[in-house]
């Protein structure tokens, strides 16, 4: 079982450091803007430390594992996750007003899960990075 390590691409969004910080280490927060009836279907339940999602038959988890002060947050998987991962967010003040941040994602992948998500984990790291970009800069209003 080899490690698959997928990186975001580096986006400089118009959010003070300090409230990218707050936002990502409150997960409670990944599930207050859902569309209606997502939360439900995919029985979402979080609290400020884990995230827990059950969709499809499959349970997906994760907690906060290490804060760095206003530097990073990293995630690990928790509940029944049947992939071992970490996830990071990591961040960088450019100024008062504008921060630079990215994703990193090292998932541990069997053969299966490999052929089945070794090719998507990119696309959906680089959509997640848009979306929060679009939504920091105000291009999306929540």
């Amino acid at each position: 079982m080899g490690v698959t390590q997928v990186k975001g691409r580096k986006v400089v969004v118009r959010q003070p450091l300090n409230v990218l910080f707050e936002l990502f280490l409150d997960l409670n927060n990944f599930t207050r803007n859902l569309p209606d009836g997502i939360q439900e279907k995919s029985e979402i339940k979080s609290t400020a430390d884990t995230l827990l999602a059950k969709v499809q038959g499959f349970e997906m988890g994760l907690k906060v594992d290490e804060r760095t002060p206003y530097s990073s947050i990293k995630y690990v998987q928790y509940g029944k996750s049947p992939i071992a991962f970490v996830f990071k967010v990591l961040l960088n003040p450019i100024n008062e007003a504008e921060t630079e941040f990215h994703l990193e994602l090292d998932a541990a992948l069997s053969g299966f899960f490999k052929m089945m998500l070794g090719s998507k984990l990119q696309g959906a790291i680089d959509k997640v990075t848009d979306e929060l970009e679009k939504g920091f800069n105000g291009v999306i209003k929540y």
